[in-house]
């Protein structure tokens, strides 16, 4: 399994596989990531910490083993003919694993003694697992905690991923819960759209065009106001999607991009908190849910 920034190794502890974690990006936090990943492991949706090494020149982090796929390569890597992972990107799934991983950035937010900020949410940092199709996210070292009784930190400079970085914290400096609001939107964009973009250029492209734009002159939001602007959402939703299901969903994806829209306001107050995205999103699968069995009872009467 490949994992962003970091090199991985199956091991074996007490006659059980487990994952060998060792961190290959010089600029993070291995110890925060330690720290913050034992104190959830105990959900579902966070690479469970198994045990840790801080004795060798670069610390190694030991994990539970788990057949998984990273959300960016299960949706730019689809086209290689892999039936199972063309299943995996249904409609359903996509909403599960949104849903998933917003209850774990509203325990970052919700559970400590001060919210957590993860500030490098992407696909590259959720994984989805095989087996169970359970979603997890992972790579809390550039994480970081707001200060006792306050709502926003003014830090130094601006870490994370250009396309998923939120407007105030590349021209500010300011982190608040809304800056992981806005990463997130940028996630669930991608995830209807199959879009992605890509930041080791300083740019952003699209996975169904050849064209590549400058991103150093363009605001923070371009990537997802550009697209949007295409056209009503049925224009942009991943083909892949509409194969499926067609203009029954259609309602259901105009409610899912507007709260796209909602999350990645320019202004951070505009925002809402991830509790409130996590409820939308709970509310948005249950109704297609309840949608796909009312279609599914149709089509086994046609």
């Amino acid at each position: 399994m490949e994992l962003a920034n970091e090199s991985t190794v199956t091991g074996s502890l007490d006659n059980r596989p487990v994952l060998v974690r060792f961190n290959t990006c010089s600029f993070s936090n291995i110890h925060r990531d330690i720290a913050i990943t034992a104190q959830m492991s105990h959900l579902k949706n966070v690479l469970r910490l198994v045990g840790c090494c801080l004795e060798f020149e670069e610390p190694v982090m030991v994990s539970e083993y788990v057949e998984a796929i990273s959300l960016f390569d299960l949706l730019y890597k689809k086209d290689n003919g892999d039936d199972q992972n063309s299943k995996s990107l249904c409609w359903g799934n996509r909403l599960r694993v949104a849903c998933e991983v917003a209850s774990a950035i509203v325990f970052l937010h919700t559970e400590f003694t001060t919210p957590i900020i993860h500030r490098n949410i992407k696909q590259h940092n959720v994984i989805v697992d095989q087996k169970s199709g359970i979603a997890k996210i992972l790579n809390f070292t550039l994480s970081i905690s707001l200060p006792p009784g306050k709502l926003e930190l003014l830090d130094d400079g601006a870490l994370g991923t250009l396309g998923y970085t939120a407007p105030e914290y590349i021209h500010q400096f300011i982190i608040t819960q809304k800056t992981d609001v806005y990463s997130f939107g940028v996630l669930l964009f991608q995830l209807l759209t199959g879009k992605t973009v890509y930041d080791t250029m300083g740019r952003v492209n699209s996975k169904n065009s050849k064209e590549t734009t400058d991103f150093k002159n363009l605001p923070t939001s371009y990537f997802v106001d550009s697209n949007i602007k295409e056209g009503n959402v049925m224009d942009i939703a991943d083909p892949t999607i509409l194969e499926e299901h067609g203009i029954e969903i259609q309602q259901q994806l105009e409610d899912y991009l507007d709260l796209v829209k909602k999350c990645t306001a320019d202004q951070g107050d505009d925002r809402p908190y991830m509790i409130h995205v996590a409820r939308e999103l709970y509310q948005i699968e249950k109704c297609f849910g309840a949608l796909a069995l009312g279609l599914g009872n149709r089509r086994n009467w046609s």
